[in-house]
């Protein structure tokens, strides 16, 4: 038998289909990593633009919101600074009114022993005014310290209950103050008749009533002013500080509230 050459069986290369295969997916998922890679570029240049896009509402809205503080605190200052002078005006008219009271009172007069001035004469409503001056002056000048000092910035505005408070108190000491207008009151009686002529007979330069009169006419017309001025500036303070609060809220959804302290100190 003629035997027939062995056939070799061709050996299979080393980079068979197993190892063709995992090349094949190595250079497949570097395909697919490609435009993820690019999605993601995008996406975050999209985040980037839409960053971009509210950024200057916001920074818009921060300088409203230190437009309104500002303002706030002038108005605030300002008023502060008119009402402490208009009080030591008053208070001013109403010590150098007790003065004279007291100075005069034991001058000897014809036919009249207990003195120039009304017979149980009533002091309380000019020290009422007196005092209530003293107070304004001192609580106008408290909150100017506190605006100077730049403490909690809360403090330097006009709250609610102060303004109301201030309010109503000078209109009840106003009103009161112009009713007690009799003769028995300082101011009453130095605008009678009678003061007049005692006045002619000790002579203007002893006891000027009628000087008196005018100046605590003039008293009570800065007290009415003071009310007024209080009323404008409460309503124009109430106004900014709303302005202010509703900016403050729409910052603070966007950035935070501790960025916002931050950032508004």
């Amino acid at each position: 038998m003629s035997s027939q050459p062995l056939q070799t069986v061709p050996k299979a290369p080393r980079g068979g289909p197993e190892d063709n295969f995992k090349k094949s997916d190595v250079h497949i998922s570097w395909t697919e990593m490609i435009p993820d890679n690019l999605r993601s570029h995008e996406r975050h240049a999209s985040m980037q633009k839409s960053k971009a896009e509210v950024n200057p509402r916001r920074e818009f809205l921060q300088r409203q919101y230190h437009r309104f503080r500002k303002w706030t605190r002038i108005a605030s200052a300002t008023t502060n600074v008119i009402s402490a002078l208009l009080s030591i005006i008053m208070e001013s008219i109403m010590i150098y009114t007790l003065y004279k009271f007291y100075a005069t009172k034991n001058l000897f007069v014809t036919g009249r022993p207990w003195g120039p001035w009304a017979m149980g004469t009533i002091l309380w409503p000019t020290i009422m005014l007196a005092v209530a001056s003293i107070i304004t002056s001192i609580s106008a000048l408290v909150v100017l310290c506190v605006i100077w000092c730049k403490a909690k910035h809360k403090a330097a505005y006009f709250s609610l209950l102060y303004a109301l408070v201030h309010i109503i108190a000078w209109l009840v000491v106003s009103v009161v103050y112009r009713v007690e207008k009799t003769e028995k009151d300082l101011w009453g009686w130095s605008c009678t008749d009678k003061a007049k002529a005692i006045q002619q007979q000790l002579g203007s330069k002893t006891l000027d009533f009628a000087s008196l009169c005018k100046l605590q006419a003039s008293s009570w017309e800065v007290s009415v002013t003071e009310v007024t001025i209080k009323v404008l500036a409460t309503g124009v303070t109430w106004y900014l500080d709303a302005k202010q609060k509703g900016l403050k809220t729409e910052i603070v959804g966007d950035i935070g509230s501790a960025v916002f302290d931050q950032i508004t100190g």
